[in-house]
């Protein structure tokens, strides 16, 4: 799924060889099945796995920025800081259209407040450690349970012109819950990929030039997620590949009413085996999401 977010660096533009998705009875590792409060790692969109299992994820994103990254005149490092207030609502049961605006029909929510530290290491390089801990709700069975997840993110600049910027991206997730569903409450993830950001000099938005920005991720999972799709069957997925398409405004951002983005498109997701597919809504780069 959808695992924006964990816990140490490396740099590297090597993207491991995707494994095959195994599906395994049910019988054998019952225990092995996704717990619905993964839903507070998600973008808000639409995820689906096997053509037969759904889910609509609406995620509010409140952010404030305490301050800027950056460098000091006397050459000395400025850390940024960023506190988010994530909302996510979990729509599992997919019927109708109305069941995307009637805010009844979500049967999960979850809040998880976290902190993001940006740290600039040079003036091409710069790191983001961030950690998040809060609650979610599942109303049919009315059960509770406590979500964390954190880690280290990486964007280091490899080339930069009048036509074009491009860099590295890297991250290392970890995420969990408690109570834990069949001692299966963990999950943890390795992204590597590229980020492209191009102007578009004849296109123009509130006065400011418009910015293609394009990114293609890979994320390997050391631990599957495993989804109960049939009494007998189960699916599992090893990794995610994305590809994000938006447009925006350079460093200004888009805003709409009070809120700001840093560009609006959309993301692409699906796992090697063509299991899993999603589409969601592209406001922020990964390195910043």
């Amino acid at each position: 799924m959808d695992l924006r977010s964990f816990l140490i660096l490396i740099i590297s533009l090597t993207i491991p060889v995707s494994l095959q998705a195994q599906t395994v009875p049910f019988e054998s590792e019952p225990e092995k099945q996704v717990h619905w409060a993964t839903a507070a790692f998600f973008g808000t969109g639409w995820y689906q796995v096997d053509d037969n299992r759904s889910v609509f994820i609406f995620r509010i994103p409140p952010r404030q920025n305490v301050r800027e990254s950056g460098w000091h005149e006397n050459g000395k490092r400025k850390l940024g800081v960023e506190i988010q207030y994530p909302l996510a609502f979990g729509l599992h049961k997919l019927d109708d259209i109305p069941d995307f605006i009637e805010f009844d029909n979500y049967g999960t929510i979850s809040f998880t407040p976290g902190v993001q530290v940006e740290i600039p290491v040079n003036e091409k390089w710069y790191l983001r450690p961030y950690a998040h801990l809060g609650a979610g709700y599942e109303k049919e069975s009315g059960e509770w349970a406590g979500i964390w997840y954190g880690g280290l993110k990486s964007r280091y600049l490899l080339g930069e012109s009048t036509k074009l910027r491009w860099s590295l991206l890297n991250a290392v997730y970890y995420a969990g819950y408690k109570p834990e569903f069949k001692n299966r409450g963990q999950y943890a993830s390795f992204m590597t990929g590229l980020e492209f950001n191009q102007p578009l000099s004849r296109f123009r938005l509130a006065g400011e030039p418009v910015w293609f920005n394009w990114h293609i991720t890979y994320n390997y999972l050391f631990d599957r997620l495993n989804f109960h799709v049939e009494e007998d069957r189960v699916e599992s997925i090893e990794d995610q590949w994305e590809i994000g398409l938006a447009l925006g405004r350079g460093r200004e951002g888009v805003k709409i009413w009070f809120l700001t983005f840093e560009h609006i498109g959309l993301s692409y997701k699906w796992s090697s085996n063509g299991a899993y597919k999603a589409i969601s809504i592209n406001l922020r780069s990964p390195f910043t999401y």
